[in-house]
């Protein structure tokens, strides 16, 4: 009967580590349930009558306990190492930042509906526009009220 303990013990804690692999919930739930299951047939199995219930308790417990930390070198050595050496982009994306250069109350036209975003050209050059009030139609007159990460706030002028 020990020998089917630990079958179905590792059968959960192979469930579980295939849980990294096929997300989803169903391979942990799974490895979770056979780990319950090896603990339950530690504590009631006729076969294992000889053993103590302290005997049987400590097997419990150690099933437990060598899944966790089983799972838990897993989880800390492995998985999360493969996982980001072959699935994970580590070049950083720099913000896009909003041209200085465009000093505020400066005058231009939309190039695009704005909604509120879309593009604009101000004093001969296009940007990237948010417009304060919402809505502007092409060809709406701007004027620049401040400065975004990668936008610049603009108002319709009436």
């Amino acid at each position: 009967m020990i020998v089917t303990i630990s079958i179905i013990a590792l059968c959960g804690l192979l469930f579980v580590i295939l849980e990294t692999f096929l997300p989803g919930g169903i391979a942990g739930f799974l490895g979770v349930l056979c780990i319950l299951a090896a603990v339950i047939l530690a504590m009631m199995a006729d076969e294992l009558d000889p053993w103590s219930p302290m005997e049987r308790t400590a097997l419990a417990f150690g099933i437990v306990a060598g899944a966790s930390v089983v799972s838990l070198i897993w989880l800390r050595f492995f998985a999360v190492k493969f996982w980001s050496r072959s699935l994970t982009l580590k070049a950083e994306v720099p913000a896009p930042k909003a041209d200085a250069n465009c000093p505020n109350d400066s005058e231009g036209t939309s190039l695009t509906e704005l909604r509120p975003l879309g593009r604009a050209e101000i004093d001969g050059r296009r940007y990237e526009v948010r417009c304060q009030d919402g809505f502007a139609p092409v060809g709406a007159r701007l004027r620049v009220t401040g400065h975004e990460p990668g936008n610049l706030v603009v108002r319709l002028i009436s």
